[in-house]
């Protein structure tokens, strides 16, 4: 009906982002002015669920590990990429990074 699809389910994309190759992984900053600013963390890798966690590695360091009940993901409305928010146990504190896939043909 008027060409809207349903928001999917969490769950669902929790499965969609599993096992993804990752084209690029930037971290989201917000400067005291209320700017905001995108460093790249990594380059090709993977996005993995193991067990009840978020890890994302580029090349052959992890650069972000979260509990996925800790964690808020949401995909980018271009379908490249997923948003994943929470508190990174690699160093501690609170990221949010933006990770796009790497494009395959379906």
């Amino acid at each position: 009906m008027f060409g809207f699809k349903r928001k999917p389910k969490q769950e669902n994309v929790l499965l969609e982002m599993d096992g993804r190759e990752i084209k690029y992984v930037t971290k989201r900053t917000r400067n005291e002015d209320g700017t905001v600013r995108e460093e790249i963390l990594g380059k090709t890798g993977r996005i993995i669920v193991l067990g009840d966690e978020i890890r994302v590695m580029c090349g052959e360091t992890d650069v972000f590990r979260c509990a996925v009940a800790d964690a808020e993901y949401y995909l980018l409305m271009s379908g490249d990429g997923i948003t994943v928010s929470g508190i990174n146990s690699i160093n501690g504190e609170k990221m949010d990074i933006i990770v796009y896939y790497l494009y395959h043909r379906k």
